[in-house]
C-alpha cells in the first residue's frame, strides 16, 4: 500500500525530492508515485492533471479522467496549458504539416524550467522533455537524472534502416514513421544526455543504445514497475479446441508487426488463430495482413481483457521497444510470451516455461517458435496458472527501493 502523499507542498528555496515531467498519464504516473510514497515528490510537471482545479473542469474534460493518480496530490502538479492545447488542437491535418509532439515537448520542457527555477530541486526528468530544465540548472546542485524511457534514437534510425533493405513493406511504411524522419529532434536528444548527470533507463537494451550513440554516461537500469491484474486466474478462460495467439499494440515498423505477418504465413499452424489488437495501423502495412489473421481496432479496456483472458499466446516482435509493459501485462493473463531481445523482455525474469525470446527480424525463428507453441499448447503442456503467477515476481516496493538507489548511485559522483 502507497504512503500517502503530502498535503502542502514544500515551501523555501530548496525544496527536497525531485521534479518530475511528461506528457499525459505515462507509465500510470509509476516515478512520480514512487517519489510520493517516500515523500520525495517535489513537483510533476505535466499537461492537463485532471483531479487539479474545480469541478467544471473535470465534467469539462471527463475523457481524461485517468490522467491522475489518486497516490499524487494535485498540489504537487504543475500544468503546462499550452503543451495540452497543441495536442487537442494538434489533428491530423496539422500533424502533416507541423510536428506538434515536438512542440508540445519544448513548452513542457520550457515549463519546467520555470518552475525549476522558482523552486530548485533535483531533477529527473523523462528525455524529451529535460533539455531546458538541465540548461538552468547546470551550475546549480541540483541532480540532472535523464529518464531515458526509449532507445537512442541512432539505434532505432540504424535498426529501421536495416529492415527496411531486407523487407519492402518496411520501407514503404518508414516513409510516414516519425521515428526515422523527424531528424530535427535529434541534436535536442543529444544535448539532454550530454547536460545530465547520470541516466536511468527501463531495459538493457535502452542502455545499451546509449553505448551503440557514443555516450558514456553512468546509467542504470530500473524495470519498470506492472500494474497487473490481482484477481485470481480463471482457467475457464482459455477453454477452446484451437490455439489463439494475441498480438496488442501499434501496427507500426517498430513493433514487428510485418515479420509476424510473414511468420504467420510460412508457419500454417493447424488448429490456431491470430488477432491483432492495433489503435493504428500503418496503411503500408495494412496489405500484409494475412486473410487469416483477426484485425481489431479501438477496443474497450474491458473488450481488451477479454483478449488477453481467452488467448494462449501472446507475441509481440519488437524492432525497438523502451521496455514492453504489454508484456507482463499479457502474461499476468497466463498468456506464453514470445519477445525479442531489443526489449524489456529480457528485464522481466519471464522463464522457460513461460515465454520465449526470439531474434528480431529473424523471420524463420520465429516461424519455428510458432509452431513449438502451438504444439506446446495442442499437448496440454502450456501452464497457464504458472505463467500468471510468474508474471508477479516483483512488487512495488521492491521497485521503490531499486529507483531510489539508482538515484543515489548517480548521486554519488556529485559528493
Amino acid at each position: 500500500m502507497l504512503d500517502k502523499a503530502r498535503t502542502t507542498p514544500n515551501e523555501g528555496p530548496n525544496s527536497p525530492g525531485y521534479i518530475v515531467n511528461f506528457l499525459r498519464d505515462r507509465d500510470s504516473y509509476v516515478i512520480p508515485r514512487a517519489l510520493a510514497s517516500r515523500d520525495q515528490l517535489a513537483r510533476l510537471v505535466t499537461d492537463i492533471y485532471f483531479s487539479k482545479g474545480p469541478a467544471w473542469r473535470r465534467r469539462l474534460l471527463s475523457r481524461l479522467a485517468d490522467h491522475h493518480s489518486r497516490d499524487i496530490d494535485p498540489e504537487y502538479v504543475e500544468e503546462s496549458f499550452g503543451a495540452a492545447a497543441v495536442q487537442f488542437l494538434g489533428g491530423r491535418k496539422l500533424r502533416r504539416a507541423i510536428d506538434t509532439q515536438h512542440v508540445a515537448e519544448r513548452l513542457l520542457a520550457r515549463k519546467t524550467a520555470q518552475v525549476w527555477k522558482r523552486r530548485p530541486a533535483d531533477l529527473l526528468l523523462y528525455s524529451g522533455y529535460a533539455r531546458d530544465a538541465f540548461r538552468a540548472a547546470k551550475d546549480s546542485k541540483s541532480l540532472k537524472i535523464l529518464f531515458l524511457y526509449h532507445p537512442h534514437y541512432r539505434i532505432i534510425r540504424d535498426l529501421l534502416r536495416a529492415d527496411a533493405e531486407r523487407f519492402p513493406e518496411s520501407a514503404k511504411a518508414q516513409e510516414s514513421d516519425q521515428e526515422v524522419t523527424t531528424w530535427w529532434r535529434w541534436k535536442f536528444a543529444d544535448e539532454e544526455i550530454s547536460l545530465a548527470d547520470g541516466v536511468i533507463t527501463a531495459s538493457q537494451f535502452s542502455g545499451q543504445s546509449l553505448i551503440h550513440a557514443g555516450f558514456k554516461k553512468p546509467t542504470t537500469v530500473v524495470p519498470y514497475f506492472s500494474k497487473l491484474r490481482t484477481d485470481t486466474f480463471d482457467l475457464s478462460d482459455k477453454e477452446g479446441s484451437k490455439c489463439r495467439f494475441l498480438f496488442v499494440g501499434q501496427g507500426v515498423v517498430r513493433k514487428g508487426l510485418h515479420h509476424l505477418f510473414r511468420a504467420w504465413r510460412e508457419a500454417k499452424l493447424e488448429n490456431a488463430e491470430l488477432t491483432c489488437v492495433c489503435g493504428y495501423i500503418n496503411p503500408g502495412l495494412v496489405g500484409c495482413i494475412p486473410p487469416d489473421v483477426t484485425l481489431r481496432r479501438h477496443l474497450s479496456y474491458d473488450e481488451l481483457q477479454k483478449e488477453y483472458s481467452r488467448s494462449h499466446v501472446f507475441v509481440m516482435p519488437s524492432i525497438i521497444e523502451g521496455f514492453g509493459l504489454v508484456y507482463n501485462e499479457a502474461r499476468s493473463y497466463g498468456n506464453f510470451i514470445i519477445y525479442t531481445p531489443n526489449t524489456g523482455g529480457p528485464d522481466m525474469n519471464i522463464d522457460e516455461r513461460s515465454g520465449k525470446m526470439v531474434q528480431a527480424g529473424n523471420i524463420s525463428e520465429l516461424t519455428t517458435v510458432l509452431a513449438e507453441t502451438n504444439h506446446l499448447f495442442h499437448r496440454g503442456e502450456l501452464d497457464f496458472a504458472h505463467i500468471a503467477r510468474n508474471a508477479h515476481g516483483r512488487n512495488w516496493e521492491q521497485y521503490v527501493s531499486e529507483l531510489f538507489a539508482a538515484c543515489e548511485a548517480l548521486r554519488a559522483p556529485q559528493l
